[in-house]
């Protein structure tokens, strides 16, 4: 097993990725909410309210303290809503550590009872898991305990994945302690921090070109100025290391002076997560051109419109 022990110079700098705002309104909304309780919390009092207000005061009285409530009750749905779409009410707070009973499976971060959802390879953390294990002889410290407990919640929710990824970087950091700088386990633990990193603010970046060359009329991989003022073939390698994409990707071609001379765009279509995809296709060459370069529009799937 590797040396462990306190890493020295470490930094506390991903805790900045979790969301405070969230935890601070929890004393209003009770811990592991849900959108169905707010909103009949908020319907109950709503009712309660106006039927005081009506039996027990006279006209127009009333009516304005009515009128007061219903907004009030508008203003805590739209409140509720726009938690729901920041992820708040799947947030679960995991119970106290001496409570909760530790995992004895050789590979705890195995979602049970719930089908797991593909991951894209840059969440993809088993073989680093299974790395660490076999670096504690199979049985993880508990410091491994919130993090493998996020991870299986990220394996079986699609939603909100970038939510959940701030919540592993911060999980992280009691992993990264356990090791000295250099060793085995720290170079697996800046892996990790690293991909995490990317996908939390780098979401574009997943998706890449890996390859770009151009053919000629018989099929054969020519440099781009042999092709100048012809019809030529091009061949694109792109691939995706995020969630899935619609995918638009351009060529842009530039002149001796590096000015763009034009572009050509095509629709590649949904690159799902690990994805590659080779596309081809016939695009010509002006006769100025001396360079090719690409560049990737990425839309959500779901949308189905390409960024330009």
């Amino acid at each position: 097993m590797s040396v462990t022990g306190p890493a020295d110079g470490r930094s506390d700098a991903a805790d900045g990725t979790e969301s405070t705002f969230l935890d601070r309104i929890e004393f209003l909304t009770g811990r592991d909410p849900d959108l169905g309780s707010f909103l009949l919390v908020v319907g109950i009092v709503t009712c309660v309210f106006i039927a005081l207000f009506q039996l027990a005061l006279p006209a127009p009285v009333s009516y304005l303290l009515t009128a007061g409530v219903v907004f009030v009750t508008v203003l805590s749905a739209i409140i509720g809503v726009v938690l729901d779409s920041l992820g708040y009410f799947e947030r679960r707070t995991a119970p106290a550590v001496e409570a909760e009973p530790r995992e004895t499976t050789r590979r705890p971060w195995v979602p049970v009872g719930k089908p797991a959802a593909p991951l894209p390879p840059l969440l993809n953390f088993d073989a680093e898991l299974r790395a660490y294990a076999d670096l504690f002889d199979g049985e993880l410290p508990s410091a491994f305990d919130p993090f493998i407990s996020d991870y299986r919640r990220l394996k079986t929710n699609t939603r909100n994945r970038a939510t959940i990824a701030s919540d592993l970087r911060a999980d992280l950091n009691p992993i990264g302690a356990l090791f000295a700088i250099g060793t085995e386990g720290d170079r697996i633990y800046e892996d990790i921090s690293e991909r995490l990193f990317r996908y939390i603010s780098e979401r574009g970046d997943a998706v890449t070109v890996e390859r770009l060359v151009f053919h000629d009329g018989d099929g054969t991989e020519t440099d781009l100025a042999s092709l100048a003022n012809q019809l030529a073939h091009v061949e694109l390698t792109i691939a995706n290391e995020g969630e899935a994409a619609a995918v638009e990707v351009v060529v842009e071609f530039y002149d001796e002076q590096d000015e763009p001379v034009s572009s050509s765009a095509w629709n590649v279509g949904l690159l799902r997560p690990g994805a590659t995809k080779v596309f081809d296709t016939d695009v010509f060459v002006p006769a100025a051109a001396r360079r090719a370069s690409t560049r990737l529009g990425i839309s959500d799937p779901r949308r189905a419109v390409a960024s330009a």
